[in-house]
């Protein structure tokens, strides 16, 4: 047992919002900010393939905060954990999709530096996270969720039901064995 599995069934995890009818427009805009940046690494590279992923990787870096992900399966279920220090609960948005689990983070934040709550002086510092992550398995959308405990989000995810056909198949590979 590890401090994440300590922190599955802890009464002080907050739960996030799972979002499972696909992309929200927040999503597609960072998808699509990504997706330009990386075409401009790529022309600015002499438009040279085979370096696609490679663009992606450099802009998302460039763009977004990256969090730290483990992603470990069973047999009914997937887990997946995101070290996410400094984001509320309400700052967050999974988003998922069959094979993907999309998260994104919004942090806004003011320090005033003047000697009084009054003072004009302050700074503002905004910080982004994205992190798509491609799952082992197809997963059940309706039968997810989502807790923030100190700075760790905990995604647990149903696997979807197999298809009758693929069962059929895995069976009759696993008697032919």
């Amino acid at each position: 047992m590890n401090e994440y599995d300590l922190d599955r069934n802890n009464p002080n995890s907050v739960p996030v919002g799972v979002n499972s009818s696909g992309l929200t427009n927040n999503a597609r805009a960072m998808f699509d900010s990504i997706a330009k940046r990386a075409y401009e690494l790529f022309e600015t590279q002499g438009k040279h393939d085979g370096r696609s992923i490679e663009n992606w990787l450099q802009a998302e870096s460039e763009l977004f905060e990256k969090p730290q992900v483990r992603v470990s399966e069973s047999q009914d279920s997937v887990t997946v954990f995101a070290e996410i220090s400094g984001f509320a609960p309400r700052e967050l948005e999974v988003d998922l999709e069959p094979r993907r689990v999309t998260i994104i983070g919004k942090h806004d934040s003011t320090t005033r530096l003047g000697p009084d709550q009054r003072s004009a002086l302050y700074t503002q510092t905004s910080r982004q996270l994205f992190q798509a992550v491609d799952l082992p398995c197809e997963i059940d959308l309706n039968r997810a969720t989502a807790n923030l405990r100190s700075g760790v989000l905990h995604l647990d995810l149903k696997r979807a039901p197999a298809e009758p056909a693929k069962k059929a198949r895995a069976a009759s590979a696993s008697r032919a064995s």
